[in-house]
């Protein structure tokens, strides 16, 4: 039609012009409907829009119903004759007989209405979006039709514009909204409503991939007929089986229909009589895909330019939100790392002060107890309850060796290449039965030696401290506790992830693992789980996971923890392979002893604390050994030129001025290849002192039993 019919046509259309100028959207389409009823008498008119991803229902505008508006409602269109107008785009004219073409119309039979006119309205890609219609309860004249039918046409462009942006504007104004929620869960639940919503069908999921489950996503949040699923939020899914593992190397996967028989594993498309499925893959900045949504449906999914559009406003604003979900996860994981950083350092300062103090006033007591159980007669009163101190002083001693191993990873023994497999099965047949309290420990050790450079009595202490405390995380009943060892490599994404040890060396390393299925911890709990006295446990006293972040620091590697409320944790401790083979020696409990033989009978002790040097001397004497002290290193060398030689000397490691380690290289100036055992309550390697050749002095940690000292020194 050209302008000069289409004028010709407005004169004749009995409608206001000026006054439908003057308006737009829903007031236009309200305003339009109603002159159209008035002017050529209809007692049905209607402007109606497609809902969103279907094409079998109509989401009316605007009314007139014998004089009424009848506001927004919805209705089925397969049996009317909407749904040919909107399929085939073309005006579709009854001036009769209307119930004879479509007898399953029930509103047209209980109306009883005999004419129909209806006319598509299309979006600017010529896509129908809706439809203009109007009814009446006679018959009307076939020119009067075909007129009202011209009219319509005139206007639909102008009303179909005006469809396409109210339906436009409404899914906009959702999303200017944005995740309004206080958290990240909070943000994707709004996003899975919204997406649901402003998509009309029956679900909306969210999910992201897992890095080190490339096979399996987790579901951040799901909306179900406008309802929050909760229950199903970070559900772990195998990709397998399901239609988002078509999402691989695709922009998009649809499944128009037949999604149930497509996937017949999936009981919950049938449960949620669900028919149709469009998942949609989400990258990050360098295109990698770190997650999905997917829209599904109880009908056939189409798609427009309109819904594509939507879709893709959907894909940025998740896309935004789940980078941002991870980016603060690595700001988290960085600041957790960096805080038990500060806390090692801080804290391991501060214990291995204490440590070192303490332990001297416990060598004190402990040689002093024995001293005074060897000088008492047999069945003395006095004995038990001596005994007694001795076990305390035993409980104080692990203590305190717990907290010299948060300050430094233990004693000053050194690192040799050692079986993790052979330290593992060593360490848990130590393990009393009463200690594992009704659990059972399952090994799963990787075929084969697995070396690295290790301590293993650091690392044996390591793996009990785990396994104890699995064992306690599980409680009462039964459960698994899992030691698990592998040989793997982290790439650089996982080494990001580590709570310690993100700058550990690139390449092959060794897993230790120790997975419990206790109740599991959330994560304010595991941020603090390796603070020195940071407990759950009533009577616990919160050193065994600050020793094991020190073992793990001095084994320069590094450590992970994968644990969620009410399924369990799992401790993973890595260090770096080499591929030397073990030496027995460097596994064994300590360095090769010196040998000694029963002619040591001269000995020089050596300690600047005087009670901890005369019970060593003490109980040397109960041997039958000549004793000379000396309270340091010009003490010692004094009493060497002035008395010796000696068979042997016990110095401590720690003392003013010059140490333990200087004074021996002193002495054996003096008398070559001097037999000597070291002491300390903080011990500090002989290779870390500057004296590498002194590297398999025996050293005693303090406080130590008469036997322990009469091996070092006798053996």
């Amino acid at each position: 039609m050209d302008a000069a019919g289409a004028a010709a046509l407005g004169e004749s259309s009995r409608l206001d012009l000026e006054t439908l100028a003057c308006l737009s959207g829903l007031e236009f389409c309200q305003e339009f409907v109603d002159q159209l009823a008035q002017a050529y008498g209809a007692d049905l008119v209607t402007v109606g829009e497609l809902k969103v991803m279907e094409t079998e229902r109509i989401k009316v505008l605007a009314s007139w119903f014998d004089g009424l508006q009848l506001g927004d409602f919805e209705y089925e269109a397969c049996v009317t004759p909407c749904h040919d107008v909107v399929l085939s785009g073309d005006p579709h004219v009854f001036p009769c007989g209307v119930q004879e073409l479509y007898p399953d119309d029930e509103m047209f039979i209980e109306e009883g209405i005999q004419s129909y006119v209806g006319v598509a309205l299309k979006n600017a890609d010529g896509e129908a979006i809706g439809l203009v219609q109007a009814s009446w309860r006679y018959e009307i004249d076939d020119a009067l039709a075909q007129h009202i039918a011209a009219v319509m046409q005139q206007f639909a462009p102008r009303l179909g514009a005006e469809t396409a942006g109210l339906q436009t504007l409404a899914t906009l104004s959702v999303l200017a909204e944005g995740p309004s929620g206080t958290s990240a869960r909070e943000a994707f639940r709004q996003l899975a409503g919204q997406l649901q919503g402003a998509l009309k069908v029956r679900s909306a999921f969210i999910a992201e991939c897992l890095g080190d489950k490339p096979g399996c996503f987790r579901v951040l949040a799901c909306c179900f007929e406008g309802q929050q699923m909760e229950e199903v939020e970070d559900t772990v899914v195998p990709f397998d089986g399901t239609p988002c593992a078509y999402l691989k190397g695709r922009e998009k996967f649809l499944v128009p229909d037949g999604l149930q028989e497509a996937f017949p594993e999936q009981a919950q498309f049938r449960s949620q009589n669900l028919h149709s499925y469009l998942g949609i893959p989400l990258t990050d900045m360098k295109g990698r895909v770190i997650g999905h949504f997917a829209l599904q449906h109880d009908r056939e999914i189409k798609q427009r330019k309109l819904e594509t559009d939507l879709i893709a406003l959907f894909a940025a604003r998740i896309g935004l939100e789940l980078r941002r979900r991870k980016a603060e996860r690595r700001r988290a994981r960085a600041e957790e790392a960096l805080l038990i950083k500060r806390k090692t350092e801080s804290l391991g300062l501060l214990a291995g002060t204490i440590a070192h103090d303490f332990n001297n006033l416990l060598a004190s007591m402990q040689g002093r107890a024995e001293l005074a159980l060897a000088h008492l007669e047999a069945a003395h009163p006095a004995q038990g309850h001596l005994q007694v101190v001795e076990q305390g002083l035993q409980a104080s001693a692990l203590l305190v060796r717990q907290l010299l191993n948060y300050a430094k990873g233990g004693g000053s023994r050194e690192q040799g290449p050692c079986d993790l497999n052979g330290i593992v099965q060593e360490t848990m047949a130590l393990v009393p039965v009463e200690r594992k309290m009704g659990k059972q420990v399952v090994l799963d050790l990787e075929e084969g030696a697995l070396t690295a450079q290790m301590d293993p009595s650091q690392v044996g202490q390591l793996l009990l401290n785990l396994v104890f405390n699995a064992a306690e995380a599980i409680g009462p009943g039964a459960g698994i506790v899992t030691v698990t060892t592998r040989k793997t490599s982290l790439s650089d994404a996982e080494r990001r992830k580590l709570l310690k040890g993100r700058n550990m060396p690139a390449g092959a390393c060794l897993l230790l693992e120790v997975r419990d299925t206790g109740s599991g911890m959330g994560r304010e709990t595991v941020t603090r789980i390796f603070d020195p006295f940071f407990t759950t446990k009533p009577g616990g006293r919160g050193l065994g996971m600050a020793a094991a972040l020190g073992i793990i620091s001095r084994h320069q590697g590094g450590l992970a923890v994968e644990s969620r409320e009410g399924e369990g944790s799992a401790f993973r401790f890595y260090f770096p392979a080499c591929t030397a083979e073990p030496v027995a020696e460097a596994c064994a409990a300590g360095p090769p002893a010196q040998r000694r033989g029963a002619e040591i009978r001269r000995i020089l002790v050596v300690d600047d604390e005087e009670t901890v040097r005369r019970a060593v001397a003490g109980l040397l004497q109960l041997r039958g050994c000549e004793v000379l002290q000396a309270d340091g290193y010009d003490a010692a060398l004094a009493q060497l030129q002035a008395a010796g030689p000696f068979d042997g000397a016990v110095i401590d490691m720690s003392m003013p001025g010059r140490g333990g380690w200087e004074t021996l290289a002193g002495l054996r100036k003096i008398q070559p290849g001097l037999k000597a055992v070291m002491m300390s309550g903080f011990a500090i390697s002989a290779v870390a002192a500057g004296f590498p050749d002194l590297s398999r002095v025996p050293v005693l940690d303090k406080p130590f039993t008469k036997e322990k000292l009469y091996k070092a020194v006798f053996t």
